[in-house]
């Protein structure tokens, strides 16, 4: 798997005061992807005992988005550590052009960790896996 991709509606409550989407939506669309993503893994990489956390998320707004649109997200596995993992995302569409515009990027870094006690465990083979084949 080297880029996953998503489709989203703007939506109207999407929106700010200010008419342009809200930053903090821009989160959601984000979580949306990496929600989508892990489905998308064939095997199994959540147990009764472990799972992923958001331990930082980094986000640069380029462009606006607006009511109404679709846009795409996109997701790129990297950076593989003993517990954790990066994922770059892109919010972008295409204009009247055919060019491809980037509203916003992102980077995520998930770490697995113990339900219980809260500790890191490593990272599951099938993620890590993911990251590799980016190579």
């Amino acid at each position: 798997m080297s880029e996953f991709n998503i489709q989203i509606d703007v939506r109207w409550g999407d929106m700010d005061a200010f008419g342009h989407v809200g930053n903090a939506v821009y989160l959601r669309y984000f979580e949306e992807a990496r929600a989508r993503w892990m489905e998308s893994v064939a095997s199994h990489w959540q147990g009764d005992a472990s799972g992923p956390v958001v331990a930082n998320i980094n986000i640069n707004y380029r462009r606006p988005l607006h009511w109404p649109a679709q846009f795409e997200v996109t997701l790129k596995p990297r950076s593989p550590g003993r517990s954790s993992i990066k994922l770059e995302h892109e919010i972008r569409m295409i204009d009247p052009s055919g060019s491809t515009v980037v509203h916003a990027d992102a980077t995520c870094t998930l770490v697995w960790i113990d339900k219980k006690s809260g500790e890191p465990v490593p990272l599951p083979t099938s993620i890590r896996g993911l990251a590799a084949e980016q190579h």
